[in-house]
């Protein structure tokens, strides 16, 4: 009880100080401490943000497609087919060249595969490289 009475009393004095200004408080190495806890606690809670998003980012990033675009793409994957052209994959799945173009488009939106452009128009596509 006692603890809490002097944390409530330090509380105060530090607004006291903060209003005022220029007066010094009785002992700086404790409002020292206190703000390099809470810079300490606050960087941690940002860096767990920051990272629960990148988890999460693909995970949206994967909603976002159909049932068709994301067989496309673990089709890619499993045949290592990390750049190509939209007629090759069209052959060997047995699909249209258009169709192939629009799913490597939704593809391309949500952020797994770059067009590679040759003379303003779309030559192949290839997978984005990750850090």
């Amino acid at each position: 009880m006692i603890v809490m009475n002097i944390i409530i009393h330090y509380k105060w004095d530090f607004l006291l100080l903060y209003h005022s200004g220029r007066e010094n408080p009785p002992h700086p190495e404790i409002w020292i401490n206190y703000f390099l806890r809470m810079v300490e606690i606050y960087s941690k809670k940002v860096c767990e943000v920051s990272i629960e998003t990148q988890e999460d980012d693909l995970d949206g990033s994967l909603s976002y497609l159909t049932m068709k675009e994301k067989e496309l793409l673990a089709f890619l994957i499993s045949k290592r087919m990390f750049e190509f052209t939209p007629i090759v994959v069209s052959k060997v799945i047995g699909v249209t060249n258009k169709t192939i173009i629009n799913r490597c488009v939704k593809l391309a939106n949500n952020g797994f595969l770059l067009p590679n452009i040759v003379n303003q128009r779309i030559r192949s596509y290839s997978f984005r490289k990750t850090k």
